[in-house]
């Protein structure tokens, strides 16, 4: 083979990897539900959920919660299937393989996870890999990593002025009826 064959070749190679890496269909990752709000002091789930147009055998993320202070991780990750649950280096408990097979699809549940309203305020919740970290990614079948797209969630942690505005009201109206009593009484 010539040089000038060479070279066509080996441009016809790039531009088909280009172009595969073009058409690559894109993972996308939410929070469900997107935002919330809840009490201080309360215990909810977030579930991680992806649309997964292309097979992957396997996945590994890292969580990041803006305000830490505010939204705490309070248990281990509950891992959803059809996925079994993976080591993961970094100790957060978020990888998994596909099982039996390849997974791809629409509403795809990675995990859900167990967080703790600590503090007043608002964060945002955020899904992420660590660059050069090959655990972490959407591994495709049979290889490379699919690229993927974050949509954060948000988290609202109000005053707890209900239950007090509650109470007191009730105070409110004992006082009056209390009152009322004494005057008829």
């Amino acid at each position: 083979m010539c040089r000038y064959s060479r070279r066509i070749a080996a441009r016809a190679v790039a531009a088909f990897l280009l172009a595969a890496a073009v058409a690559s269909a894109n993972v996308t990752v939410r929070f469900e539900p997107a935002s919330l709000t809840v009490d201080p002091g309360t215990i909810f789930s977030v579930a991680i959920v992806a649309d997964i147009p292309q097979p992957v055998v396997g996945w590994g993320l890292d969580l990041t919660i803006q305000n830490p202070a505010i939204v705490s991780v309070h248990a281990a990750p509950s891992i959803g299937p059809p996925w079994v649950s993976a080591y993961a280096p970094d100790g957060d408990g978020l990888a998994a393989l596909a099982f039996p097979s390849s997974v791809s699809g629409t509403g795809i549940v990675l995990a859900t996870l167990s967080l703790s309203a600590d503090a007043v305020g608002e964060t945002e919740l955020w899904i992420s890999v660590t660059p050069g970290d090959l655990t972490e990614g959407f591994a495709l079948d049979p290889t490379g990593f699919d690229a993927f797209t974050v949509q954060p969630g948000h988290v609202k942690v109000p005053e707890p002025t209900t239950g007090l505005f509650l109470l007191a009201a009730g105070a409110v109206v004992a006082g009056r009826r209390r009152a009322v009593l004494r005057t008829e009484g």
